[in-house]
């Protein structure tokens, strides 16, 4: 089982909550360039107002670090950009028409220096087949079906995102994983979270926030 420190990486909901509630919050600037060269993805800046240079390159930055899932397209791109000092906090929510929720991606854009450093993402724009069939790989390790039961968490209805390669690696390997997580919010939340390999079929760690031995007593 991995430490409680290392699954901080993965499971960041909260980052999700406040990142869209961002984007809700925000007056639209005008359209910028589309991501791709067919023109079929279409992108917007939203939050402080860029002149077009600066647009620019933020585009061109964002578009070379953003990536979506096996067989996703992104249809549109939303980049919400907040001064900070003399550089820009980006919010990138990317979606698809094809899935049901957005990723999203938290950079800081250094404007002298053109360079974008990430510092956080929820990706979740996962095709709704692939996400059924992550949570049944879940539900098929013993030890995350016993952790499920003993906390009481059967009838949540789990998360599934994507984990990127550079933090699966301190897992696993580097390469796109699934992330199957289960949360009880409350007064004694519980957590159990499945990490899945999509290629080989199978769950490679497990992780809870509680024991199998605690019964979840008082929620």
């Amino acid at each position: 089982m991995i430490s409680a420190k290392k699954i901080v990486a993965v499971i960041v909901a909260v980052v999700m909550v406040v990142a869209v509630s961002a984007y809700l919050g925000l007056t639209a600037n005008k359209p910028a360039p589309d991501l791709d060269s067919d023109l079929s993805t279409t992108v917007e800046f939203y939050g402080t107002e860029l002149d077009e240079k600066t647009e620019r390159s933020i585009l061109s930055v964002v578009s070379a670090e953003i990536m979506p899932y096996k067989g996703v397209k992104y249809d549109r791109v939303n980049i919400s950009a907040t001064e900070n000092g003399e550089d820009y906090d980006l919010t990138v929510i990317c979606f698809s028409d094809k899935c049901e929720y957005p990723d999203v991606y938290d950079f800081t854009y250094y404007d002298a220096s053109n360079q974008l450093v990430q510092t956080g993402y929820v990706l979740e724009t996962i095709p709704v087949a692939e996400r059924a069939e992550a949570i049944a790989i879940a539900l098929q390790n013993e030890e995350a079906v016993n952790l499920l039961r003993a906390n009481g968490l059967e009838s949540v209805v789990p998360t599934v995102r994507r984990v990127l390669p550079e933090t699966a690696e301190k897992f696993y390997v580097p390469k796109t994983l699934l992330s199957v997580t289960w949360t009880l919010f409350g007064e004694n939340p519980a957590v159990v979270s499945v990490l899945v390999d999509p290629d080989e079929g199978k769950a490679v760690n497990v992780w809870s926030n509680l024991g199998i031995e605690d019964k979840g007593g008082g929620r």
